[in-house]
């Protein structure tokens, strides 16, 4: 993604984040438990999927130069 357009993304992902936050307040405990559940298979069922894409996240931010500690918060995990 060039540069130029981290802001508008950065804007695009602000503003999903804003409305999801506003209907989940409004959500009920049923609702918000189902969406978990639902959250939780989907996680299980694509862990091998996720882990192999969180390898290359990792590989490439090693070959950019982050710090172990910033590798560290991207790497996932089983929990």
């Amino acid at each position: 993604m060039p540069a130029q357009d981290i802001p508008a993304y950065m804007n695009r992902v602000g503003a999903a984040a804003r409305a999801a936050a506003t209907r989940m307040a409004a959500a009920s405990t049923a609702a918000k438990n189902r969406t978990l559940l639902a959250l939780a298979r989907l996680l299980r069922e694509n862990g091998p999927d996720l882990d192999a894409a969180n390898a290359k996240d990792l590989a490439a931010g090693a070959a950019s130069g982050l710090s172990g500690p910033m590798l560290d918060r991207l790497k996932l995990g089983p929990k």
